[in-house]
Parts: C-alpha cells; sequence; structure tokens
C-alpha cells in the first residue's frame, strides 16, 4: 500500500483486480491512492490468474468474507460475467464487466465501467451527436463496453472492425438492439479515413508491442484517437497520431474517469 496507509489488520477489507498479465495494470495503484485519500482501511490488489483457473478462483473469493469484490481486466471480462448471479444495465447490454461486487450472501453482482470511463474522456475534448461518426477497433471485453456505451451516448453511426469477422457481427447486433439509432456496421477492417474518432480497443501496442491496430496516416486531420492500452501512456499508435497533430485520448484517462465511480459501486467508504 502507499505510504501512510493503514496497516494491514483483520478489520481490512480486501478487494482484487483479475487480469493475465497483471504486471501492466494501473487500476490498482489508482484505487489504492483512493481509498489512502479516503482514510479507508482497504486494499486492492492485482490477481494473475490464466483463464481455465479463473472460475475456481472466483469461487473460492466469492466466500472470504472480508473480499468484497473484484476488477477484470484482459481475457476475463466476458468470461466472469457469465459467472455472475446478476448483471446491471450496461454489463447486461454489453455482456461483459470490469467490475464485480461481492453481496454479504455471496452473490456476484456485475456491471460495465470501461465504455462510461471512455465516453466520459471523449467529451472532454469533443461533442458527441448524431453527426459523429466512429470506428471502433476490437471486440473483445473492453470493445464490446465501449461499442455500447458510445452508442447510447449518441453517435450517428459505429464501424465495428475486428480480426475474427462473427464477434464484430455479434457486437454490431447487440448493439443495435441496446442503440436503434444508432447505425452500425462490422468488417474485419475500415479505412480510417472519415471518421471523427478512432478507438482502438485492441491489446496492440501493450509494451510498444505489436503492429498498429490502424494506419495512422489515414485518419482524418480533425479525428481524435483514443486508446485503452495503459502501458505505455503513449502507445505507438497515439506517438504516431501526436506527430500528425491529432487529438489523443490516452488509455489511462479511461481508467481514470472510472475511478470514484467503481469506487462508489464497491462500498468503499470507512
Amino acid at each position: 500500500m502507499n505510504q501512510g496507509s493503514p496497516p494491514i489488520s483483520g478489520k481490512t477489507r480486501f478487494y482484487g483486480m483479475f487480469g493475465d498479465p497483471v504486471e501492466h495494470l494501473r487500476a490498482p495503484t489508482a484505487l489504492n491512492e483512493l481509498l489512502n485519500s479516503r482514510g479507508v482501511d482497504a486494499v486492492f490488489l492485482p490477481l494473475h490468474v490464466a483463464p481455465e483457473h479463473l472460475a475456481e478462483a472466483i469461487a473460492g473469493i466469492r466466500r472470504i468474507r472480508n473480499f468484497l469484490g473484484f476488477m477484470v481486466s484482459i481475457p476475463h471480462k466476458s468470461a466472469a460475467a457469465e459467472l455472475c448471479d446478476e448483471m446491471l444495465p450496461n454489463a447486461r447490454a454489453c455482456g461483459v464487466v470490469n467490475a464485480v461486487r461481492i453481496d454479504q450472501d455471496g452473490r456476484l453482482i456485475g456491471e460495465s465501467f470501461d465504455g462510461l470511463g471512455m465516453v466520459r474522456s471523449i467529451e472532454m475534448q469533443r461533442v458527441i451527436n448524431s453527426d459523429t461518426r466512429v470506428l471502433l477497433v476490437g471486440a473483445g471485453g473492453v470493445g464490446r463496453s465501449i461499442a455500447v456505451a458510445i452508442a447510447l451516448a449518441g453517435v450517428g453511426y459505429l464501424a465495428i472492425a475486428n480480426r475474427t469477422l462473427s464477434k464484430a457481427d455479434e457486437l454490431a447486433d447487440a448493439v443495435r438492439r441496446a442503440a436503434p439509432d444508432c447505425v452500425v456496421q462490422s468488417d474485419s477492417s475500415f479505412d480510417p479515413e472519415g471518421f471523427d474518432i478512432v478507438v482502438n480497443a485492441t491489446s496492440l501496442g501493450l509494451n510498444g508491442q505489436g503492429p498498429m491496430p490502424v494506419e495512422v496516416s489515414r485518419i482524418s486531420k480533425a479525428a481524435l484517437v483514443a486508446e485503452v492500452v495503459m502501458v505505455p501512456e503513449i502507445t505507438p499508435m497515439l506517438h504516431s497520431a501526436q506527430e500528425q497533430g491529432l487529438a489523443v485520448v490516452r488509455g489511462l484517462e479511461m481508467l481514470t474517469q472510472q475511478i470514484e465511480i467503481l469506487a462508489d459501486f464497491f462500498g468503499m467508504a470507512n
């Protein structure tokens, strides 16, 4: 924990964040800082669990009475949703969770805040309305949450690109059900030219590795480029976008916009 935090004792409440890997996770640090500032006797832990062991890990944690909830990172967001006893509205719409509260009776209550965090980050720089055209690359857990949230925020056109086309098609159908007024198209790739907002919701760029999720040179000069990857803070895609004078949203900003909401969801108060 941070210097100045209360010592861990039998009264300490525990929270966690499942991921594979976990070295890049920023949420535990940010939430521990918030807990410290509030004087809350609780600690948030990164939990490195492989996908094949997620169900048994969660089954054990839900029986620990001073373990009150957890967040979910790549690649567990869809699998964790299937293990929830109840999903709140955003999670039901997108079929994934990134936060799960454990009630006193051990029930798992899941919600998805990634999309809301991204929308709030974008809205700090751009107005979202029916004229807005968005390209979303990636139809995994975080991509699903962002797709639904950004459509509900009022964008007029959403293009979903994913290497596995069936996943893009399935997500497009889910978005149409949640936001019927949004025109949604899906494909394995799209030319990024002509979009107002381009969002990378894949892990490409994590630790500065991998190919670009889009051809940045094709993005319109007035567009906003947004990223979910948090390490490095400026990914190769964002670096290239900044070199071309484009406005950007860092992955860390998506998290920052969620922190207070997550703390309230988990009941992180004295």
